[in-house]
């Protein structure tokens, strides 16, 4: 874990939700858990997964229960089921925030309708809006970056450096700067200082629900959605396979408001949205 020269407690919160999403933010982690909303045995799981070879479901499952959000039951030594921990089923409605977020945020390819002959934005699944959030923020640095600038607000290079990356060259920062940028969550003001795009504060809700799964602290029930399974397509054949495959839910009615767990010391100058890709 990075050395970041932040106050307590923000520096404890950043580390548990760093830790967070070094658990989920792996690709096929947030499938499997939502594919796993009922208990399931191996082959009943693959089956709503079926794209997922046995390389690739079985670490998951395997980094999943060490993380203690699955857990393996068996019955027999063929009959062995898997399903998700009390953590780990207080952690959909997290991923349901990330999904709500990338259904708004994250840029879609066009597909060709077969009928019409038209493009039209193709569908994205909620476990692959969940993911493809996840990917933006975990990526090296990322959530450190965003938290401070939330925190203090527009800032310089050198002043996000001190704090994201207080023992390396100060460069070191503009790499990872310069990928939020890339991807629409940072921006720069009139001054040219680095600041949150409208894209990084609607992350809002999503890191503020992390930060509190993260941390076990009470949740507030009427602040978090609940996932809604919906009918999808799969290859040729349409069927209901629940919250994993569902595509993302309306906006819940919550109130936007710090992106992390503490007031932030300035407000970011508002700025459009960049166009986040896949």
């Amino acid at each position: 874990m990075p050395a970041y020269s932040l106050p307590d407690p923000a520096h404890r919160d950043l580390d548990q939700v760093a830790q967070t999403l070094e658990a989920i933010s792996p690709r096929w982690s947030a499938w499997t858990l939502m594919s796993l909303s009922t208990p399931a045995r191996y082959m009943d799981l693959k089956a709503r997964m079926p794209w997922m070879a046995d390389g690739q479901l079985h670490p998951r499952l395997r980094d999943l229960q060490a993380a203690g959000l699955i857990q393996r039951t068996e019955h027999t030594r063929r009959h062995v089921v898997y399903a998700l921990t009390d953590r780990g089923t207080a952690l959909l409605p997290v991923l349901d925030h990330f999904a709500v977020w990338g259904s708004k945020h994250l840029e879609r390819p066009t597909v060709k309708d077969p009928v019409t002959k038209t493009r039209t934005i193709r569908p994205a699944a909620k476990a692959e809006e969940i993911e493809d959030a996840l990917a933006l923020i975990s990526s090296r640095h990322a959530t450190a970056i965003l938290w401070t600038l939330r925190d203090r607000g527009a800032s310089t290079a050198a002043a996000l450096g001190s704090s994201v990356l207080p023992d390396a060259n100060p460069t070191a920062i503009y790499h990872p700067l310069n990928h939020l940028m890339a991807q629409g969550l940072v921006t720069r003001d009139r001054e040219r200082k680095f600041t949150l795009s409208a894209a990084g504060r609607a992350l809002a809700p999503a890191y503020r629900a992390l930060t509190t799964w993260s941390t076990n602290r009470p949740t507030t029930p009427a602040a978090t959605p609940r996932p809604t399974p919906v009918t999808t397509q799969t290859g040729s054949a349409a069927k209901t396979t629940g919250s994993a495959l569902a595509t993302s839910p309306a906006t819940p009615a919550w109130k936007s408001g710090d992106l992390f767990s503490h007031p932030p010391i300035a407000q970011p100058i508002p700025s459009p949205a960049g166009g986040m890709r896949r």
